[in-house]
């Protein structure tokens, strides 16, 4: 095994570039047993409103491979039996592209049998095959999903993989992927051809589907401008012939368009059954195209009424989750980004909103100007209530009022330069508009109800080895009372320092330490608030920041106090404390430890101990706090990460 695993590092793919080509794909999808709850599985509806029990399908792909790995494809060319021509299934895509070379085999989901610092999770068996070769068996230490068992042809003298054979499953679908890799001098890291056949099982679902990919193909001068739907240039590139039964199922096909087409000029049923499925797939689906006849820009909506948008914990209840993405590319160089992002909690009965329009003018610089919205936050300001009781001295139950919570929207308008990977340079002005939500009590005292404020601010970044290495920030923000309507003032600092330290592709260990301070803020009328020490209000599973926030601090504490030091350190690991329970431990992808403090005013220290899991289906973290060292509560906190992928 030694000579596998040193035969990437012999092989000289500079001058040969083999990092960009071209692939073709076809594929068959088969449903055996279906129900209802198919429909909540994103890009599945189309296989769960079909008419036909198969579904036949061909792409042909422009393939790009960077620098760190990552497998990119542009769709040149498709043709599918199902109605809106949309692709079923296409997480299983990333299986067609394994890197053997990469220290994750698949799209950072399998961990690679054939990267030496993997070899603590495998256990390996060679023997002599035919003349010149050996055949390697490798099986899985722990049961895992992230594990697979199979067996790869090597050659003997050089450790160079011929062909292999592996068995896994990952995020509900059992998979067996064969490979033969390139012979090509400078491709032999690179698959040549792959055939995937993938089951997926899902609450009295089951579906099957056989993939095959065809590598390395000739450039044949399509461009990205061409009709994706034309047969006619597709058949042309099409590097194997099709079977008679993919045939007849194109031909099904054509036959089902022709009667649809004739029977829809006298009856209006087709074209109500039609709405119906459209709506029908954007409100449990996720939606997704291109924008603009050159197809420059994408845009993405997550499901609408797709009951996996839900994620859980004590202080919130239940929250539902929406995404919008949009992207359009005006050069290289330059690009539009646009993003809205909202949520209701409903236990707090609160709906939230961040809407981040952002113009990138240098790629090349991290250069960009946002503009970005927000609402829906509370915050608790007592300060306002202290005023109110000092200037009217009198019997009245100040409590009784409620004037202590305000209804938060801000508007961010910045524009952020790195004149060098290790330097970045931003400045912008921020607005608050923070009105009471019991406005009457207010109105009772004489005082207002809203409170304005625009801080001009600048924040000076500094990454001492890169972009690869810690980052460190440095916040300056000034209200001045007057300046564009604000009725409030106040001057605020703030320093953070933020590290992923990559242990490898699969450990990692993430810190953060951070301060802030108010050195200035208006008699009787202020609110602190603070850019990196508050309250995340729209949490999205296994990837937000549980790693860089606290999970049981009352939500209050992050506008009382005129200070803060903050520090958090996450430990994250595939196989950590429970992956030798049966049963159980071959579920878990990820499991972390979590550790963070805390100093404001009236609580110091605050410390946060948890411990989280990562499966197939949710996220689940257990917290526990403390207040001046002893022990207050205990909580619960889980997302939906059933699909995620998908």
């Amino acid at each position: 095994m030694k000579r596998v695993f040193s035969y990437a590092a012999s092989v000289d793919t500079t001058e040969h570039s083999p990092k960009e080509g071209y692939a073709y794909t076809k594929y068959a999808i088969r449903t055996n047993r279906r129900n209802a709850v198919l429909l909540t599985v994103p890009s599945m509806f189309a296989i769960a409103n079909a008419s036909r029990r198969e579904v036949f399908g061909e792409t042909y792909n422009h393939m790009r491979i960077d620098a760190e790995g990552t497998v990119s494809a542009t769709r040149l060319l498709e043709s599918s039996t199902t109605t809106r021509k949309s692709q079923p299934m296409p997480t299983v895509l990333n299986y067609l592209t394994p890197l053997i070379s990469e220290e994750m085999l698949i799209d950072g989901r399998i961990i690679s049998p054939f990267f030496q610092r993997n070899r603590r999770y495998y256990r390996y068996k060679a023997q002599s095959f035919t003349q010149g070769t050996a055949l390697v068996n490798f099986t899985p230490r722990q049961s895992s999903t992230q594990l697979v068992s199979g067996w790869a042809q090597v050659d003997e003298l050089t450790g160079r993989i011929i062909e292999f054979a592996l068995d896994g499953e990952y995020d509900m679908v059992r998979f067996h992927l064969s490979t033969t890799m390139d012979e090509e001098e400078g491709r032999t890291l690179l698959p040549k051809e792959c055939t995937l056949n993938a089951r997926f099982l899902f609450l009295g679902n089951d579906i099957t589907a056989e993939y095959t990919t065809i590598y390395g193909l000739p450039d044949c001068g399509i461009d990205s401008l061409a009709e994706r739907d034309d047969t006619t240039l597709l058949a042309r590139v099409r590097p194997i012939p099709l079977t008679e039964h993919e045939v007849y199922l194109c031909q099904q096909s054509y036959n089902d368009n022709i009667l649809n087409d004739s029977t829809s000029k006298t009856h209006g049923s087709i074209f109500n059954r039609q709405l119906l499925t459209n709506v029908g797939e954007t409100l449990m689906g996720r939606i997704g195209g291109d924008i603009g006849r050159d197809k420059r820009g994408t845009f993405n909506i997550g499901p609408i009424l797709n009951p996996l948008q839900f994620s859980y914990s004590n202080r919130r209840g239940l929250t539902y989750l929406l995404d919008v993405q949009a992207q359009y590319n005006f050069t290289a160089n330059q690009k539009m980004q646009a993003r809205i992002k909202a949520g209701y909690a409903f236990k707090q009965k609160q709906f939230y909103f961040n809407i981040p329009i952002t113009y990138y003018f240098s790629n090349l610089h991290n250069g960009y100007v946002q503009m970005e919205w927000a609402s829906g936050r509370r915050i608790r300001n007592s300060s306002v209530l202290d005023a109110i009781k000092d200037k009217h001295n009198d019997a009245m139950n100040w409590d009784s009022l409620n004037l202590t919570y305000f209804r938060d929207h801000s508007l961010k308008l910045y524009a952020h330069y790195d004149p060098t990977p290790r330097w970045g340079l931003e400045v912008g002005v921020m607005g608050h508009r923070r009105t009471a939500i019991q406005d009457t009590g207010f109105e009772e005292v004489g005082m207002p109800t809203t409170y304005i404020s625009v801080a001009p601010m600048v924040e000076l970044t500094y990454r001492p080895i890169g972009y690869a290495g810690p980052i460190l920030t440095a916040n300056y923000e000034r209200s001045i009372n007057g300046f564009m309507g604000a009725n409030i003032d106040y001057e605020r600092m703030e320093f953070d320092a933020q590290y992923i330290h990559r242990l490898s592709a699969l450990n990692s260990l993430q810190m953060r330490l951070g301060t802030g301070f108010y050195t200035h803020r208006s008699t009787g009328r202020y609110f602190l608030d603070y850019r990196n020490f508050r309250e995340n209000n729209i949490p999205n599973g296994w990837n937000d920041n549980w790693s860089g926030s606290f999970e049981l601090l009352n939500s209050n504490w992050y506008n009382a106090s005129q200070y803060y030091v903050r520090s958090n350190v996450t430990y994250e690991t595939p196989q950590l404390a429970l992956y030798w329970l049966p049963y159980i431990g071959r579920l878990l992808e990820k499991e972390r430890v979590y550790v963070s403090a805390l100093s404001v005013s009236h609580l110091t220290p605050y410390l946060e101990w948890g411990y989280g899991v990562q499966t197939r289906a949710l996220s689940i973290g257990v917290f526990a706090s403390q207040k001046k060292w002893k022990f207050t509560d205990v909580a619960v906190r889980f997302s939906l990460e059933l699909f995620n992928r998908w």
